[in-house]
């Protein structure tokens, strides 16, 4: 498989974190064997993080067989691609004693100036679902913090992530935290948000399938507008809102102080409906086009 190096995003945009949504292990693999094989075009050098599983072995994990790109395995035997196992990952994270989190982020750290001072123009890291638990307050709260690293160091670096969540081998509440922490880009199954001039903006069409999902994204949108601003919402290339997704909008803007609003740009002619026959509250602000 060739995927074409066309142009990309620039590095330092919200584009440079993005959670890559997948409901099965082969559908993930696929996108991220796309994502391996671009990235390594453009002559990055990549760092991924996976679950080698009891055999312990690169070449018994699906990116070293048929399911990824002939660059990707020779990228393996070069070292431009590196393959870190998820138990040893924690294992060298620990070793500090300051913290997995800690940890986690003075390895990145360590990676990107690496490969830099190796003289990569660019750096990637993708790492496959963690399977974490996400059992209480504490853990989401982690889990927020580890990933704001990869952030940090994407605003300052010519860094790219791709995060990989698949749906089948993640408890509800990860799915649901996940897509809050990731919600400025990700890139579910048919529908993707991005944020894009302090706009969240929505693609594609919001059905019951992916409704838990959206929910998880729109309340992390929201706690990231915690300040008391308006949640500015694009969705002017969305087809399709089914009453689950609409029901979710009117719950959270309900839940919302008086003094916030979500402000709806260009909604479908259906969601429109939808938000009147649910009793669309006052927080909720349609604009179609210039004119509210």
């Amino acid at each position: 498989m060739t995927v074409d190096a066309g142009p990309r995003p620039d590095t330092g945009s919200p584009r440079a974190h993005l959670l890559q949504v997948a409901d099965t292990d082969h559908a993930q693999r696929v996108g991220t064997a796309a994502w391996l094989d671009r990235e390594l075009a453009f002559g990055a050098k990549v760092f991924y993080k996976g679950w080698l599983g009891d055999a312990g072995r690169v070449e018994k994990h699906w990116i070293a067989g048929p399911e990824s790109s002939r660059r990707t395995r020779e990228a393996l035997r070069s070292g431009q691609l590196e393959f870190l196992d998820f138990p040893e990952l924690i294992a060298r994270c620990e070793q500090g004693g300051d913290g997995l989190t800690a940890g986690l982020h003075r390895l990145q750290v360590e990676e990107l100036e690496r490969a830099l001072g190796e003289g990569w123009p660019s750096v990637a890291m993708t790492q496959e679902s963690s399977r974490r638990e996400c059992a209480d307050d504490a853990e989401i709260a982690e889990f927020g913090r580890q990933e704001g690293g990869y952030d940090a160091l994407a605003a300052r670096a010519p860094l790219r992530i791709l995060c990989q969540l698949t749906t089948s081998v993640e408890n509800e509440r990860h799915v649901f935290e996940s897509l809050g922490v990731h919600h400025r880009h990700v890139a579910d199954v048919g529908w993707r948000a991005e944020l894009d001039d302090e706009r969240w903006a929505l693609h594609g069409d919001l059905d019951a399938h992916v409704a838990q999902r959206f929910g998880g994204a729109l309340a992390g949108a929201l706690r990231e507008k915690s300040t008391g601003a308006d949640l500015q919402l694009d969705l002017s290339d969305v087809g399709f809102v089914d009453v689950a997704c609409a029901q979710l909008l009117v719950l959270a803007a309900r839940a919302e102080p008086e003094c916030r609003r979500i402000v709806l740009h260009d909604p479908p002619r259906l969601l429109k409906r939808l938000l009147d026959v649910l009793g669309r509250p006052a927080s909720i602000v349609v604009v179609d086009g210039d004119r509210p």
